[in-house]
């Protein structure tokens, strides 16, 4: 038996009074009731300092102020590699600090001479891109030609024929060729060519095309300098 307030009686222990574990002396596989939540762990010891706190942001976690980790310059972060401007780099895509394009095959700017040096001396050429100069200045150049074969063919008839042939054909294929290098320039396949054939409106879309300002940069169709 037991006295009311739970002391060992003259009979032995008290029977309500639940036995004390003896493992908790030993330590083992018990733990107090405060163990039962949790704890976070800590940094192991094989990680160097200051990791474990930003593991959160590493794994993909957004931190207010800074952008997470699609944002441009970001490190680590999936998108990071892509500057926020756009694909292209400081000087549309050409070397930093550079002039641009800096030959004819790659769209740079040119006068009239330079224009015309380059259609005659890329007759057959169908790659590289033809700026807005170059395809403008040559276009002028064909129409000064073909008006005064045209006044020569009617003053004589075998003469204005001897001329187109030597003169007009070269300067015929030179167009074609300058003109699809000018729709490259757009970013366009020399396809596009062909709509000028289509009536009432082909000739439009095309010069539509010929007046568009030129990619801001490499595009599929840029050489190699």
């Amino acid at each position: 038996m037991s006295t009311p307030n739970g002391q060992p009686g003259p009979h032995g222990p008290n029977s309500y009074e639940p036995a004390q574990q003896p493992s908790q002396a030993s330590g083992q596989g018990t733990y107090g009731a405060e163990e039962d939540i949790p704890r976070q762990q800590g940094p192991h010891e094989d990680q160097p300092a200051g990791q474990g706190q930003h593991s959160g942001q590493a794994q993909g976690q957004y931190v207010p102020g800074q952008g997470g980790p699609w944002a441009g310059g970001q490190q680590g972060g999936t998108y990071g590699a892509y500057p926020s401007s756009g694909g292209y780099g400081p000087g549309g895509g050409y070397p930093p600090g550079g002039p641009g394009p800096l030959t004819y095959l790659q769209g740079a700017p040119v006068g009239f001479a330079e224009a015309i040096q380059g259609a005659m001396n890329n007759i057959v050429t169908f790659r590289g891109r033809a700026s807005r100069s170059a395809f403008w200045w040559f276009a002028l150049l064909q129409f000064i030609v073909y008006t005064i074969i045209s006044w020569i063919s009617d003053w004589s008839r075998p003469v204005g024929i001897i001329l187109d042939i030597i003169i007009g054909i070269p300067l015929i294929v030179a167009g074609i060729s300058v003109a699809v290098r000018r729709l490259h320039d757009t970013n366009r396949t020399g396809w596009w060519w062909w709509i000028g054939w289509v009536p009432f409106f082909g000739w439009i879309v095309l010069l539509v095309f010929y007046l568009l300002r030129g990619t801001p940069g490499p595009n599929r169709y840029s050489v190699a300098s």
